[in-house]
């Protein structure tokens, strides 16, 4: 029987990607961009931050073809929905319920 010793992933350095990568998408909404590009600008960090996520903590990066083949069912889910919403975003901006023509 072999041992094969695996590298331990640096977790920490992972976790402050995560925490920079969630900062960079909470100021995303207060740059000069229009709201479908805001949008679309935090679900790329969403999807960046998953894949993170996915390699390092869930073991991924580690395992065989087959298992990635699975993990990669999601991220194809999550850029069909991108493509799929986006047009509705920057057609249809959101309207705040607290808004009324009828204020003074």
């Amino acid at each position: 029987m072999t041992n094969t010793e695996r590298p331990h992933p640096n977790y920490v350095a992972v976790w402050i990607w995560l925490m920079l990568l969630l900062a960079v998408s909470l100021a995303a909404v207060y740059l000069p961009f229009s709201q479908g590009l805001t949008v679309f600008l935090i679900l790329v960090i969403a999807l960046v931050k998953s894949v993170l996520v996915a390699t390092y903590f869930m073991h991924l990066r580690f395992e065989r073809r087959l298992i990635l083949a699975i993990a990669i069912i999601p991220v194809i889910l999550f850029i069909g929905m991108l493509l799929t919403l986006l047009p509705d975003i920057v057609y249809n901006p959101v309207v705040s319920v607290f808004y009324s023509a009828d204020t003074h």
